[in-house]
């Protein structure tokens, strides 16, 4: 796993040791100990999930990637096979994902700080978030397939 940006109050360590924690408790496995191909982690991704955060620190925390890795993961969470996964199974399995580590990501953060309720999409979209930089970035992944985390912190001014 690998980190292209790191700064504030989230380091991409401990995006890390969050990530190892959940696919571990909830996936039933580790991610990868090294990322893919950086060539999977700049194709267009279908599945876009985020949280926001406010309170003492304004930001959000995103994770990206493929309708077949997020599949995989709605699988394993829900214990079923990856080829009778729905796509509510993957909004629900991707929310839920995301509430997880966007809590986990809160318990670093400056308090107090709330945790906003997940919000899913489906499809190539250029869904941004205005006025946000990277804060810290993980490359990582489930099986085969790249995930890709992200905390954006909200610029100063936009508060």
């Amino acid at each position: 796993m690998r980190s292209e940006v790191d700064g504030g109050p989230v380091s991409s360590e401990a995006l890390q040791g969050i990530v190892w924690q959940v696919w571990t408790a909830y996936l039933g496995g580790s991610p990868p100990a090294e990322p893919l191909p950086v060539a999977a982690y700049v194709e267009p991704f279908d599945v876009i999930a985020g949280v926001a955060i406010a309170g003492a620190w304004h930001g959000h925390v995103v994770l990206r990637c493929r309708v077949d890795g997020a599949a995989a993961m709605a699988g394993a969470m829900l214990e079923i096979p990856t080829g009778s996964v729905r796509l509510d199974d993957i909004v629900d399995a991707c929310g839920e994902l995301m509430n997880i580590i966007a809590g986990n990501v809160k318990s670093l953060l400056p308090q107090p700080s709330i945790v906003a309720l997940p919000q899913v999409v489906l499809g190539e979209a250029d869904v941004v978030w205005p006025g946000s930089a990277a804060a810290c970035e993980l490359r990582t992944g489930f099986d085969e397939w790249a995930v890709l985390l992200s905390v954006l912190e909200l610029e100063r001014g936009l508060r």
